[in-house]
């Protein structure tokens, strides 16, 4: 790896200061002081996404930061690494829990269980910032597993029959997951004797190609579980519905994101390049993603819950990354990572948007959402922006991620990768301008929630969820418009996709 290593305890600090934080706000029920609770979130919120920043600017300055924690079983160790791509997810995780975090102060003001839910979710912040810095795969399954049992009780929040039926299935799909993942992780360490993640992969060339294979077909479907690659999505669509709708966001904008962020990580640095084309097993995952991509957005087309809508949304539009990862060129890695970051606030704006309509209207069909846009215009007038960034218009950051992704397709000659990618942006059009149209129709005289329009209104201006809406509608603009600057993703991006194919791939 090139560029200046250093130890540092920032990556350390970036993962207990909202674990800690979270134990303190779940005694924030009996203090006397209830802002208290607020302002312990708002600080470790804050102190993370600092921290994950500064890092980030370390990174982009040509610095990499590692720090050993703790020998498990020698040699296995828990380790933290702060290269490119793991501060550009860190950053990325960060920032959409901070807006989470803040819709949810609106979302659940009425809710004798909020501060449960706002431990439990800066606690997961901890474990995923955990996995984005993670050294090798033992530490990434660690925080991984830990952040998946954690998600549990924020599935289950509203604790209706729905949401514990949904939690039940997560449990079974993640869990089994995991299991895959931890004997592909047995079988790696015993045929090289590590699991560090290191450009160019560990596996020894020399190994058996059925042993090989088999520890490929462990990962990727183990890591595929929480990705929601199809045909491993099933608690996807009903776990994003029951939620509410702050960790909603987090679960489509971060945790299905975490999934494929893991599958590159074990592509690239567990694997490499040279034997994945020894294996042939490259064409299997494009042709899994291309699947996910085209039928998870026509069972979005079909779907009238909105959320469930968005949750399908979510399993087409990351399987982008992992088909661009096939590719193995360098400009559609670069798109692979930079859309893992504005689909997460794009999509996770969306999920927000989502529940406010919900809080604030009890609206969940689409089909009764005929003239939302005049009795919540700024929320609506949000959520149509950020749809049409998922469709990819420019200028706006859907547009920058699809941009580099079709670019690279071509330069790689990947055109049959690249119709399969446009393809799944006509359908995301299908499944998103009927919304857009339904809710800035006219609503109906006779419709009898016409009739609260000014009070829609006055509620939707009032407290936190509107912040952070419009907080993701700016994000979403500014990551479209100002991509090219220093510091941005994309920069990052490039660094990242650099550091795991190596200079030579960029001639």
């Amino acid at each position: 790896m090139n560029g200046m290593l250093s130890t540092s305890w920032l990556p350390l600090l970036a993962i207990v200061a909202p674990i800690v934080g979270g134990m303190l706000v779940f005694r924030a029920a009996s203090w006397e002081r209830k802002a208290a609770g607020f302002q312990v979130v708002a600080v470790c919120s804050a102190t993370t996404l600092s921290v994950c920043a500064f890092m980030a600017y370390q990174v982009s300055r040509g610095h990499q930061i590692e720090l050993s924690l703790l020998e498990l079983v020698p040699p296995i160790r828990l380790a933290l690494r702060v290269d490119a791509m793991g501060a550009l997810f860190a950053m990325t995780v960060a920032s959409l829990f901070v807006l989470a975090q803040a819709h949810a102060i609106g979302y659940l003001s009425n809710d004798r269980r909020q501060w449960a839910f706002h431990g439990f979710l800066l606690a997961s912040l901890g474990c995923m910032i955990g996995v984005a810095l993670a050294a090798n795969l033992v530490t990434l399954l660690l925080f991984y597993e830990l952040f998946s049992l954690l998600a549990y009780p924020l599935i289950v929040h509203e604790r209706t029959p729905k949401a514990f039926r949904a939690g039940l299935k997560y449990l079974i799909y993640i869990l089994s997951g995991g299991a895959l993942i931890f004997s592909g992780i047995v079988l790696a360490y015993w045929l090289a004797g590590s699991v560090d993640f290191l450009p160019g992969g560990v596996l020894p060339m020399t190994a058996p190609n059925s042993a090989l294979q088999t520890i490929w077909c462990l990962l990727v479907a183990g890591f595929g579980v929480k990705a929601a690659l199809m045909p491993l999505h099933g608690w996807v669509p009903d776990a994003h519905p029951a939620a509410p709708a702050p960790f909603s966001a987090v679960l489509s904008g971060v945790m299905v994101a975490a999934g494929v962020f893991a599958i590159v990580r074990v592509l690239l640095e567990i694997f490499g390049p040279a034997m994945l084309d020894q294996l042939g097993v490259l064409p299997w995952l494009a042709g899994f993603s291309g699947f996910a991509i085209v039928a998870a957005a026509m069972l979005a087309v079909a779907e009238n819950d909105l959320k469930r809508r968005l949750a399908y949304s979510t399993i087409s539009q990351m399987a982008y990354v992992s088909l661009a990862a096939t590719l193995l060129h360098p400009v559609a890695l670069t798109g692979a990572l930079v859309h893992i970051t504005h689909h997460a606030f794009f999509k996770g704006g969306l999920f927000l948007c989502a529940g406010s309509i919900l809080a604030v209207t009890g609206l969940r069909r689409i089909s009764r959402m005929r003239g939302l846009g005049w009795r919540m215009p700024w929320t609506a007038g949000t959520f149509t922006l950020l749809a049409l960034a998922m469709t990819g218009l420019p200028p706006l950051s859907g547009f920058v991620g699809k941009w580099t992704l079709g670019t690279g397709m071509a330069q790689a000659g990947g055109f049959g990768h690249l119709a399969v990618m446009l393809l799944g942006s006509l359908l995301a059009a299908a499944y998103l301008w009927p919304v857009i149209y339904r809710i800035w129709q006219r609503p109906e005289q006779d419709d009898p929630l016409h009739a609260g329009a000014s009070r829609d209104e006055r509620h939707e201006r009032r407290g936190w969820m509107l912040f952070a809406v419009l907080a993701a509608g700016a994000a979403t603009v500014a990551l479209g418009v100002a991509a090219g600057l220093p510091g941005f993703p994309l920069e990052l991006a490039r660094m990242a996709a650099e550091q795991l194919l190596g200079p030579s791939a960029w001639k």
